[in-house]
């Protein structure tokens, strides 16, 4: 196994371990690791599980795995002297899916942080006597860097958590539930009242319009160009070779044609009035032509067929 460990803490005899796989990573993914973990420069180790002594050497620019050196007497010893018992539960099957993380305790308890002591295949029998310090365990494919420990039972800390600790700010348009303790996303139309998330409704006359976020209501920026572009776009969809011999059996032909000749000479004089800067925003100044109720109910009818 490749064991990618922060280089600036191998120095020091600490095994930081923020990836664990049988390929060596591509550079996408380190950085993105190197970024959650805030590492700057890994290494990797590469064999079953991480020494627990080592040390860094210089030179060849890997860690050495320091073993203690027992004087022992000249007597022969027994079968038994020689087995040393496990430090890890053997009974536990080694799972390629599964690695039992062990972080520092104090750590966790005051900063909220994963800092990673070893990965190990198996669990310690007893951890804090073979690390000489407290730790907790975590058994995953991976552990999150900031996190919350409930029970002894670490698991990713919330977005929220994350924010009241100051491990993180909101975004643009993220707001806060405190009685949810959520941290929500506000889309256009949605402000925050009395901690719930409002929602107001744009009217549907506004084609073109802006959320105001401190009054809280949606601005009409439609111009007349807006609108007759739209009426034009509605009704020019029956222009086929089709559509016009049927609006000819029913007797509005006529009407169409002169309602597509009028929508296209408002427009050619809105977009002459807009390259001269004069386009209102707002009511409009304009005389709409209106579709006779019989074509009405042929659009409708047509866009059913069209949409079907």
């Amino acid at each position: 196994m490749k064991f990618y460990l922060d280089k600036n803490l191998a120095k020091q005899g600490i095994a930081k371990c923020i990836a664990v796989s049988k390929i060596e990573l591509n550079s996408k993914e380190l950085e993105e690791r190197k970024k959650y973990f805030d590492v700057q420069e890994t290494m990797i180790f590469e064999g079953n599980d991480i020494p627990h002594k080592f040390k860094y050497n210089e030179k060849l620019n890997i860690i050495e795995e320091i073993k203690e050196i027992e004087k022992v007497s000249s007597r022969v010893l027994s079968q038994e002297e020689l087995k040393k018992e496990s430090d890890f539960d053997e009974s536990v099957e080694i799972d390629t899916e599964k690695q039992y993380f062990y972080i520092d305790k104090e750590v966790a308890d005051k900063y909220f942080k994963s800092q990673i002591i070893a990965v190990f295949h198996q669990p310690l029998k007893n951890p804090a006597q073979y690390f000489n310090k407290e730790v907790y365990q975590h058994v995953g494919k991976d552990i999150p860097f900031y996190i919350t420990v409930e029970n002894s039972i670490v698991r990713e800390a919330t977005e929220y958590e994350k924010y009241k600790r100051k491990q993180r700010n909101l975004e643009e348009n993220e707001a806060v539930l405190e009685t949810k303790k959520e941290i929500v996303y506000l889309g256009d139309g949605q402000y925050i009242e009395a901690d719930k998330v409002i929602t107001v409704s744009c009217p549907e006359e506004y084609l073109v319009k802006s959320w105001d976020k401190t009054k809280h209501i949606w601005v009409d920026l439609t111009t007349d160009l807006d609108r007759v572009r739209a009426q034009y776009n509605e009704y020019n969809s029956m222009n086929d070779s089709i559509t016009l011999i049927q609006l000819e059996e029913q007797g509005l032909k006529t009407e169409y044609v002169n309602l597509m000749k009028e929508l296209r000479e408002l427009i050619i004089q809105l977009e002459s009035q807009k390259k001269a800067g004069f386009l209102a925003i707002g009511k409009s100044e304009i005389v709409m032509p209106t579709p006779s109720e019989p074509l009405k109910k042929f659009k409708e009818r047509f866009l059913i067929i069209k949409e079907g």
